[in-house]
């Protein structure tokens, strides 16, 4: 039953698109939520329940409160609550292991082998029946299926699996990723430095390097560079809590340079964009945990984790949700098992499954509210385009805040009221103003939402204002102030 929230989130999780999708997402989240708490109930009324060794419960309950506070405290909660739950499954994910029996240790294998068999042969149809020359298997595009090769391809290697390390090794070429291939020849290095060929190992990496080297005056490099140089003074900026998990888009408007605006929803850095999202001492306290917990595992899974930890110096794998998750899996089959544990008086079973079943509903309440108030969402948003603006869309979306208000739910209402209102209708403009004031409040770094506020007081004749208003959205973008300037 323990094996069962792992293998729904790191073996699932990647053949759903990486559960990059929040109903994906929120649905894997709920089943691991449930099966979690139903097997804590069972541990309970048999009167013991395992624990994982202290100082690791410490590390992850420490790294899961910061990671709260952080996506709370900061300033876009509403995309960062949803990606902080990203991470309790990760750390969740790390506290399964040491009080795993091993029978179910080898069952989670076995589901991550049939995973890496799904992957290799979809890639290989996409290949071969689609023609497409990058297969990404269920994954986003090929790089992130690059990652989530090198969270397999070891262990592959490690169980002497040679069928399926030369499927995954078949797509890794395919991937033409040469941060994977350097990522997966430097963890060798490391891992191996007598054996394996250490001298070949050192040719292919620097083959590697010679690769990416040639692209220093390519865009790719240089748009890597503003993103990184983003996140950095974005980590500078908040160095505790950062800004929020999840949230680099949403800020980068507001460090983006003016002269040269570039969006991305990644900043291709794991370690950058953590600090940037959760701060500096979360990055620090999660790669020292990584390093302990890596140091005493099987030889192919320190190569798997640090290949990828490697790759992620340049690529975002580590920042889609399944593959955090499948890093997190393979991490934790270094944790050596744990078979302390608590026995549980008779008299304190019930109410103790009572108070699990009661936190399992308020976390999980949490994600089915967000979940079911983006499709509310989608439903207003797909009415608007089939029937336009109206009152049954402004409906929709008056529901799906009530469920978790969200500044995308709040600027599509004011954009509703902004077209219903005819010539003189100050209710439904001031309606308008109303819920574009509740979208800055939510997400300040969106130019045109600020922009569509003052528009909305111009139209009420109050240009004081729509004046304040645009000098707001200045103070929040730089880019608003340039063209204030222009």
């Amino acid at each position: 039953m323990l094996a069962l929230p792992p293998g729904l989130l790191a073996g699932l999780g990647p053949l759903l698109k990486g559960a990059w999708d929040l109903w994906a997402k929120s649905a894997l989240l709920l089943a691991a939520l449930a099966c979690a708490a139903f097997w804590l109930c069972a541990r309970l009324l048999r009167g013991h329940v395992p624990l994982p060794a202290r100082p690791l419960l410490v590390w992850a309950a420490g790294l899961a409160a910061w990671a709260g506070i952080s996506a709370h405290a900061g300033p876009l909660a509403a995309y960062a609550v949803p990606a902080w739950h990203v991470w309790l499954g990760a750390l969740g994910i790390l506290l399964a292991f040491p009080i795993m029996a091993e029978r179910e240790r080898r069952l989670l294998d076995q589901t991550l082998r049939a995973l890496a068999w799904a992957l290799g042969l979809l890639a290989v149809y996409q290949r071969f029946a689609l023609d497409l020359a990058l297969p990404p298997a269920s994954l986003l595009n090929p790089n992130i299926f690059a990652g989530a090769i090198l969270l397999l391809l070891p262990p592959a290697v490690g169980r002497r699996d040679w069928f399926l390390t030369a499927l995954l090794f078949l797509c890794l070429c395919w991937s033409r990723s040469a941060g994977a291939w350097l990522g997966l020849a430097a963890a060798v290095l490391i891992v191996h430095r007598r054996g394996w060929g250490p001298a070949a190992v050192a040719a292919a990496a620097a083959a590697c390097i010679v690769v990416i080297a040639a692209k220093a005056g390519t865009a790719d490099l240089r748009d890597r560079w503003v993103w990184w140089g983003a996140a950095a003074r974005m980590a500078w900026d908040r160095p505790l809590l950062g800004f929020g998990p999840g949230t680099f888009a949403y800020v980068l408007p507001a460090y983006a340079d003016p002269g040269r605006p570039l969006g991305s929803l990644f900043a291709h850095q794991h370690f950058l964009e953590t600090a940037a999202e959760l701060g500096g001492p979360f990055l620090a306290a999660w790669l020292a945990g990584l390093w302990i917990i890596l140091r005493n595992g099987s030889p192919s899974r320190r190569i798997a984790c640090l290949a990828v930890l490697v790759n992620s110096l340049w690529d975002y794998s580590l920042s889609i949700p399944a593959v955090l998750w499948l890093f997190c899996g393979t991490a934790g089959s270094c944790l050596p098992r744990d078979a302390r544990g608590r026995d549980v008086p008779a008299r304190w079973r019930l109410p103790a499954c009572a108070a699990v079943l009661a936190c399992a509903w308020w976390a999980g309440s949490s994600v089915w509210s967000r979940w079911q108030a983006e499709r509310e969402r989608v439903q207003a948003q797909a009415l608007i385009q089939a029937k336009g603006p109206s009152q049954e869309a402004l409906d929709l979306l008056a529901v799906s805040a009530r469920r978790c208000d969200h500044p995308e739910t709040a600027r599509l209402s004011g954009l509703v009221e902004a077209a219903l209102a005819g010539p003189g209708d100050a209710g439904r403009l001031q309606a308008a103003a109303a819920h574009f004031e509740r979208a800055v409040a939510q997400n300040p770094f969106r130019a045109s939402t600020w922009a569509l506020l003052a528009d909305s007081y111009s139209r009420l004749g109050r240009e004081d204002l729509a004046r304040a208003a645009r000098e707001r959205g200045a103070a929040a973008l730089p880019r608003m102030r340039e063209n204030d300037k222009g």
